[in-house]
This record gives C-alpha cells, sequence and structure tokens, in this order.
C-alpha cells in the first residue's frame, strides 16, 4: 500500500467487501506498507480488528515471508476435523510451537523478551509497531 496515499469510507468498505469475500474462500488478505494516515483511518473503521493485527506488516517482505510461512505450515498440517474458532491457535502460536521456542505470548508482546530466533526467520523482518521501552 506505499503508493496509497488516501482513503475515504468508500475504499475502506470496498476493503473489507474483499475481505469477506476471500474469507468465504479460505483466502487471507495481508497488508503491507501503509502509510500512517491511511492505517490510522483503516483502524478507525475497524478493518484493522477485522484483518487482524498480524496480517499487517512494514515490508512487503515481510508479508510474503509470513504468507510462505503460513502456507507450508496448512500443507504440513494432518486432516482433522477444524477446532471452533476459539481453540483454534494463533499464528504466532503456531510460529512458536513450529521453531520450539519456550516464550509465552504475552512475554512476547511485551518487548521485553529475546525474539524469535530460527534458522528460517529473517533478522531483518521489521515489525509494524515499535516495541516500547
Amino acid at each position: 500500500m506505499a503508493p496509497v496515499t488516501y482513503v475515504d469510507s468508500i475504499a475502506v468498505q470496498a476493503l473489507k467487501d474483499l475481505h469477506q469475500e476471500y474469507k468465504s474462500r479460505d483466502i487471507q488478505i495481508a497488508i503491507s506498507n501503509p502509510n500512517q494516515d491511511i492505517l490510522l483511518t483503516f483502524s478507525k473503521s475497524g478493518g484493522v480488528d477485522m484483518i487482524s493485527k498480524e496480517w499487517l506488516f512494514v515490508r512487503v517482505y515481510d508479508a510474503v515471508q509470513v504468507c510462505l510461512q503460513h502456507v507450508q505450515s496448512i500443507k504440513e498440517m494432518p486432516t482433522t476435523p477444524d477446532p471452533p474458532p476459539e481453540e483454534r491457535p494463533s499464528l504466532l502460536e503456531r510460529l512458536l510451537r513450529q521453531t520450539g521456542e519456550d516464550l509465552s505470548i504475552p512475554e512476547l508482546e511485551s518487548g521485553n523478551q529475546r525474539p524469535l530466533a530460527s534458522k528460517d526467520t529473517d533478522p531483518q523482518l521489521e515489525p509494524l509497531l515499535p516495541r516500547r521501552p
């Protein structure tokens, strides 16, 4: 979204409609590199909560890497009935299991613990929001 400099309510609604259409087909939208004004508008409209913060990225590269990991994790999943949504692990929980890290999500979200370190993780990945001191 780097070239997008402004969105209005019609654009936000179009993105919401697109998200609903893709969701019905089991396709996840990932957004990368939105400027601050667009992120604020999208957040106020409820779009960030709808798509989920874990699918917002600073760089396209970061979005592609996470999407590739997501696709790989789907391919590796055994074919069992899906658990209810409230019991499904988040992408972060699945990544923690894959890397074997012994950190809880609150520890990671606090920014006080060491970041995930995996042979597949690029140290250049940038978080969308800066860590709190």
